[in-house]
């Protein structure tokens, strides 16, 4: 018959001679211990997942817009990183700027040939840098792009699920980005 030897107890520390080899505690007491901390820690777990619920069901429409955006900038940085500012060719950009703004065409907000890598200059303290902006996309994509970017565009308003969707998208290109990067 095996030896056992002494363990030390998971709750308190002392060492202990277990009666099985599965026993993690020395006694009763470390054992009420440890179930009341397991159960604590389901209830957190639990209470954080309802919370989330909670919380998503609180956000307005502008929040749902907010993710999104924040979504969406983080592919831009991804699909085109190594890319230089599309403005003064910065070699170190990391804005994603729009070329026609949010507040002035939201329907192109999420339109990925008008939002590329800048540097911060560029995309705020030189207000975006439009002019040499506009040259960076003629030669990127051309000039029939700029043509429709500067066109008119039907306004576009988004359903809560309508983002939703978007998210999980650039969620899922952000992902496949990620893996081709760590693979290369």
């Amino acid at each position: 018959m095996k030896e056992i030897k002494p363990k030390n107890c998971s709750v308190c520390g002392d060492e202990f001679i277990p009666s099985k080899t599965t026993q993690k505690v020395c006694g009763l007491d470390c054992a009420i211990s440890l179930g009341k901390s397991k159960v604590e820690k389901q209830n957190r777990k639990s209470w954080s997942k309802e919370k989330r619920v909670l919380k998503e069901k609180l956000k307005t429409h502008k929040d749902w817009l907010q993710d999104l955006q924040k979504i969406f900038n983080e592919f831009i940085r991804l699909s085109q990183k190594g890319s230089k500012c599309i403005s003064c060719s910065n070699s170190n950009p990391t804005d994603a700027g729009h070329y026609r703004s949010v507040g002035a065409h939201p329907e192109l907000r999420f339109e990925e040939k008008n939002v590329n890598l800048q540097c911060r200059k560029c995309n705020g303290y030189w207000g975006g840098n439009l002019i040499e902006y506009r040259k960076g996309i003629i030669v990127k994509y051309g000039v029939e792009v700029v043509e429709w970017l500067e066109g008119p565009h039907e306004s576009v308003k988004l359903s809560i699920s309508e983002i939703k969707e978007k998210i999980e998208y650039y969620r899922k290109r952000i992902k496949e980005l990620k893996n081709e990067y760590s693979n290369a």
